[in-house]
């Protein structure tokens, strides 16, 4: 197994390098980074003070879980160009034209008839009422005599109406005009540094997946190596800024020798547990059979709301045990440090 080498060694990739300065530099401004509009930019946004070449760094990097990406919006691309300045309207259906008036539709109760407002020339006697073009009867009372039916679409060029008429952009770079059903996007997501992020940069080195990550029925989880270093980090922080955090123990309850159906019982309840957790919150594994949940900055209130969440996500007959501790000070890590392998914690 290839042991991580910090980047002051000079050895690691520059792509390594770069992606990691990318990870500092999105923890410095608050360790969230999220599109900006841009109508220079390629796809019409980007990422400010971020190199070109960010895009693919933040994909790869939230692919590998050091960022945790949310979607943020869609930009509409010309299908031939990937354009993003489009000029997008209602055209005729018949000429293709987009020399469109909206007209209001009225019905006459008498006759029955619809049609367009300016069919229904206006009355010479001066009132506002108008005549009807099908009967030529008088309508003076909106709601009595007429109505309103809602509006369409009149094409000034060869005069057809349209209820309905069809979306299309065209282009203003290669001037391709695309129906709005054939239109091509790009998704554009915000980042959000997670734990393995935050480690990452304590560590000065991207980690080696194999190196840090166990799975367990194809779900990841820390090692008890990483488990440790985190405990130690939580450690020294509860010393400097006296801020407490929880641990929740998570053991099995009964034999894991059942196969196929323990690997689909323990994927079950590892997401189930994930979807319950912030981003900031660390699952490990600390021995066969036990797992661990280290919660920064949670009181024990806290862990045990998690825990009855976890709980009732699992169900009554879940062949877990779960117990919640908090730590607010090094002697009450005894209890945990025993499942650690004898980690002592620090002075």
């Amino acid at each position: 197994m290839t042991s991580i080498v910090p980047l002051a060694s000079g050895l690691a990739p520059a792509a390594d390098e770069r992606r990691l300065g990318l990870l500092r530099r999105i923890a410095e401004a608050g360790g969230r980074v999220e599109p900006n509009p841009n109508p220079q930019s390629r796809y019409g946004f980007d990422y400010l003070a971020l190199s070109e070449v960010a895009e693919d760094d933040l994909a790869y990097l939230a692919g590998r879980d050091y960022l945790e990406r949310h979607f943020f919006d869609r930009v509409t691309l010309c299908p031939k160009c990937t354009g993003h300045h489009l000029n997008v309207r209602e055209i005729c259906p018949a000429c293709r034209r987009s020399d469109l008036t909206t007209e209001v539709l009225l019905h006459h109760f008498r006759c029955g008839y619809v049609g367009r407002q300016s069919e229904f020339a206006s009355a010479e006697v001066g009132d506002g009422s108008r005549v009807c073009p099908k009967c030529n009867h008088a309508l003076r009372h909106l709601g009595t005599e007429y109505d309103r039916m809602g509006r369409t679409q009149l094409c000034r060029e060869c005069g057809l109406v349209s209820e309905t008429p069809p979306v299309e952009a065209l282009c203003l770079a290669c001037a391709t005009r695309t129906p709005a059903e054939n239109l091509v996007g790009i998704d554009f997501f915000s980042y959000a540094l997670t734990s393995l992020g935050h480690a990452a940069i304590r560590r000065g080195a991207l980690l080696e997946s194999e190196d840090e990550l166990l799975f367990v029925a194809s779900a990841p989880l820390y090692r008890p190596r990483v488990m440790r270093e985190f405990v130690d980090q939580e450690v020294r922080r509860l010393g400097q800024f006296k801020s407490g955090f929880s641990v929740l123990l998570i053991e099995r309850t009964v034999s894991g020798d059942d196969g196929e159906n323990s690997d689909a019982f323990q994927w079950l309840w590892l997401t189930r547990l994930r979807q319950c957790l912030r981003a900031v919150d660390m699952i490990g594994q600390l021995a066969e059979g036990i797992f661990a949940v280290l919660l920064p900055q949670t009181t024990l209130r806290g862990a045990e709301a998690l825990r009855r969440r976890i709980l009732a996500q699992l169900g009554p007959e879940a062949p877990l045990t779960l117990k919640a501790i908090e730590i607010t000070e090094p002697r009450d890590l005894d209890q945990v440090l025993s499942r650690l392998g004898g980690l002592s914690a620090p002075q």
